[in-house]
């Protein structure tokens, strides 16, 4: 049994936390130490996972300081803290699971890989996606044949406005000097399953997109700095912070959203009250209005890569979407043409020339992760780990390039160049 290690216990290091624990996932893995700076979090973790006070860790040079005691630490702190983090657990002898993005800078991601190489461990990266039964099924389907040649990967990245909202105007991703850009930050997983399915490495990236409308220039009239401070538009504004954390709750019993998130992202502790709800309103940034916050990264963005095997592949980030933070895929070959979205276990494949049909997918690859952190925790029980940050980098380099190209205007970026 695999003993494992994890620092920063906020909504991706809770899950795998509590994947160690499910029998129905794994039995590979014992969790054995968490590392966090919040005490509140600290004293969640020790609770949660039953832990004793010497198993608990305010830093990291505190964990590394101490005896070695696992095998495999999972790193999931703040974007900004990966490269740190990394290379200070690399110099210490840790195999390591990264939460995506590997780093802020590709200078940085090539550090961390060739750390792991000199050191001869491990840095596998949570790319889930690749892990998904719906994007497996995508890759089998594209791999039979039935579409002929491959032309082109088309995907649309729906953000659903709440989650703009909240994750990027009001919340840590929100400015792309203190994390990553937008196309990093939320679309690593797109970049990386554009080189999954297209099966090669990307010659050259385009991209455009800006900040469009969240910003003082788009603020109505009567808008206050903070939702509850008396803002004169909260009735017709669907960004509304009362609408989003609170009113939503309306009816549900205390047990049901006790750990809900977003709303868990609000309270130090990640226990969700109504009470403490009403006073983060007031007192931090997701109370703000979203045309009065410090938010830099854009709204809207696509990215057009051109492959070496000559397929073409399009992403489509948009915060202008609906409730639902969807995921679509469609695939174009010379034969067929397949329509995908993880709000459905139905895909529509249409042979040209045939009646348009149906191929279900598992009920259990729905979603935004399709299954896939289920699925990636049992891949590296079985040590059948596909996501090397070797491997992992390609997604990263087009991701930088394609922020180059944006901010020149779209100017075609060839990413030989940066790959040499």
């Amino acid at each position: 049994m695999r003993k494992i290690a994890i620092i920063g216990y906020g909504g991706r290091g809770r899950l795998y936390a509590q994947f160690c624990k499910n029998p129905l996932v794994t039995r590979e893995f014992e969790l054995v130490a968490v590392i966090d700076n919040n005490p509140d979090k600290i004293k969640v973790a020790k609770a949660e996972m039953k832990l004793n006070d010497s198993q608990l860790f305010a830093t990291l040079d505190e964990f590394l300081s101490a005896p070695k005691v696992a095998d495999l630490l999972f790193i999931c702190t703040q974007d900004a803290e990966h490269y740190e983090h990394t290379i200070k657990a690399l110099d210490a002898g840790y195999n390591i699971m990264l939460e995506k993005p590997i780093a802020c800078s590709l200078e940085h991601c090539i550090a961390i890989r060739d750390k792991s190489k000199e050191k001869n461990l491990s840095v596998d990266v949570c790319h889930v996606l690749r892990y998904s039964g719906y994007f497996q099924k995508i890759k089998e389907i594209m791999e039979s044949g039935v579409l002929g040649q491959i032309i082109a990967i088309e995907q649309v990245e729906n953000v659903a406005y709440w989650h703009q909202a909240h994750s990027f105007i009001r919340g840590d991703w929100r400015n792309e000097q203190e994390s990553n850009p937008m196309i990093l930050a939320k679309c690593c997983h797109d970049l990386d399953m554009a080189v999954y399915l297209a099966g090669s490495t990307c010659d050259k990236v385009m991209s455009t997109g800006k900040l469009n409308h969240f910003n003082k220039e788009h603020a109505p009239a009567g808008a206050t700095e903070y939702c509850m401070g008396g803002c004169k538009c909260k009735e017709a504004c669907p960004y509304d912070a009362e609408k989003l954390y609170l009113d939503n709750l309306k009816g549900m019993p205390a047990a049901a959203y006790r750990t809900m998130w977003p709303h868990s992202r609000l309270m130090s502790d990640g226990k969700v009250t109504k009470d403490k709800i009403a006073k983060a309103l007031v007192e931090t940034r997701y109370g703000k209005c979203v045309y009065l916050s410090d938010n830099n990264v854009v709204d809207y963005q696509t990215v057009n890569m051109e492959f070496a095997n000559g397929i073409t592949s399009t992403l489509t980030m948009t915060a202008f979407s609906g409730k639902s933070s969807s995921r679509e895929t469609r695939i174009r070959g010379s034969l067929g043409d397949l329509k995908c979205n993880t709000d459905s276990t139905k895909f529509i494949l249409e042979v040209y020339g045939k009646k348009p049909k149906k191929v279900t997918i598992s009920k259990s690859c729905g979603g935004s992760h399709g299954g896939g952190d289920a699925r990636m925790m049992k891949a590296l029980g079985d040590g059948d780990i596909a996501t090397d940050v070797s491997m992992s980098i390609e997604s990263h380099i087009i991701g930088f390039c394609a922020e180059k190209s944006r901010h020149n205007e779209g100017t075609p970026v060839f990413l030989k160049d940066y790959r040499d």
